[in-house]
């Protein structure tokens, strides 16, 4: 009686995901940005299927396949802040806080005030830190006090 054959699995091969990628990226004229048309999470950031079946950010696919690996504890910040971009040219890799802080969050817009709301600089002469690390100006701070004790 013949051997059995080890069960082969039938059907295409996997296509290499960085082979994929590049079927569904648009290159735009106007501002140099190569334009993911597939799959985006909800925060508009491309994703695809890799061999393991895990998903991964097309940025990082791109940047790796074209310019090598990531160095660790850093992330791909988005020069063109255009988050379906996977031009290498518009990746820098980053620490966690440069990205954050480069970015439009509240943190991020308030680390970057140069003066309070009544027009004091915030300097190391006219700003103190509080406890739970907001920046305050001493002066505004001293005519809370004179309107308050009035």
């Amino acid at each position: 009686m013949p051997e059995r054959a080890e069960h082969v699995k039938r059907g295409p091969k996997p296509i290499d995901p960085v082979v994929r990628l590049w079927r569904r990226v648009l290159v735009s004229d106007a501002d140099n940005c190569w334009l993911w048309q597939g799959a985006v999470n909800n925060h508009g950031y491309g994703m695809i299927l890799t061999f393991g079946r895990r998903r991964e950010y097309v940025h990082r696919v791109a940047y790796v396949a074209l310019r090598g690996p990531i160095p660790p504890d850093h992330e791909l910040d988005h020069l063109c802040r255009v988050t379906r971009c996977v031009n290498p040219a518009h990746l820098e890799p980053v620490t966690h806080k440069v990205n954050s802080l480069r970015g439009f969050g509240p943190h991020a817009i308030q680390a970057r005030q140069t003066h309070c709301i009544h027009g004091h600089p915030f300097n190391g002469a006219n700003t103190y830190v509080t406890k739970d690390g907001r920046r305050q100006c001493r002066q505004c701070a001293a005519n809370r006090m004179r309107r308050r004790f009035r």
